[in-house]
C-alpha cells in the first residue's frame, strides 16, 4: 500500500475526500467498509483494516456503508439527488415547497436537508433561493426592471426580494454590476 497507516488514520479522522478511492476503511466490529471521507462515527483505530480496493473489502467479508455509499464510489450521490436538483433548477421562477422536493425524491424531507447540510453546506431552500436570485440577476442584466425581476423569480414582495438580493450579492438589485 502506498500510504502509511498513520496517514490513512489521519485521512479517516479528517474526513479527507482526497483519499476517497485510494484506499478503503474496513471496520472489523461492524463488517462495513467506508470511504476515508465517511461522516459516520469514527471507529477505534485498532478496529480498522485498510484495503486498497473495494473488491478486496468484499472478498474479506465487508459490505458497503450506507452512509458514504462506498460500494458505489465514485458515484456516491443518492439516486434521488439528480431529480431534486433538476426540480430546483427548473423552479427558478417560483417559490418551491419542501414537500414538493420530498415527493420528487421519494424520501423524507429531513433526509434531503441532512444531505444538503452535510455535502452542500446549505439547505435545499437556501440553494433554491440562490438559483432564483441568479435568475433575477440575469433578468436585471438583460434589461428587466426591478419589479419584473422580483416577481419573475418567484419573490412575493419587492422588499423581500431586495433584502435577499443584497444579502446574496452585497448590493441592491438596481445596481446590477455592484456599482
Amino acid at each position: 500500500m502506498k500510504f502509511t497507516p498513520e496517514e490513512m488514520i489521519t485521512a479517516m479522522q479528517n474526513d479527507d475526500t482526497s483519499y476517497d478511492g485510494k484506499f478503503f476503511v474496513c471496520v472489523k466490529t461492524t463488517s462495513i467498509y467506508c470511504l476515508p471521507s465517511c461522516k459516520a462515527k469514527l471507529p477505534k483505530p485498532e478496529n480498522v483494516v485498510f484495503l486498497e480496493s473495494r473488491e478486496q473489502a468484499i472478498v474479506a467479508g465487508f459490505r458497503g456503508c450506507k452512509r458514504c455509499r462506498s460500494e458505489f464510489y465514485p458515484n456516491t450521490e443518492p439516486a434521488w439527488l439528480e431529480p431534486v436538483l433538476r426540480t430546483i433548477r427548473l423552479s427558478h421562477s417560483r417559490k418551491l415547497a419542501e414537500q414538493a422536493l420530498a415527493d420528487v425524491a421519494g424520501v423524507d424531507i429531513s433526509t434531503i436537508r441532512r444531505y444538503f447540510k452535510s455535502y452542500r453546506n446549505t439547505t435545499p431552500m437556501a440553494y433554491h433561493r440562490r438559483i432564483r436570485l441568479q435568475y433575477a440577476h440575469t433578468l436585471l442584466q438583460n434589461g428587466a426592471d426591478y419589479l419584473t425581476a422580483a416577481y419573475e423569480s418567484g419573490f412575493e414582495s419587492p422588499s423581500g426580494f431586495r433584502d435577499a438580493y443584497v444579502r446574496h450579492y452585497g448590493y441592491p438589485p438596481g445596481k446590477t454590476d455592484g456599482h
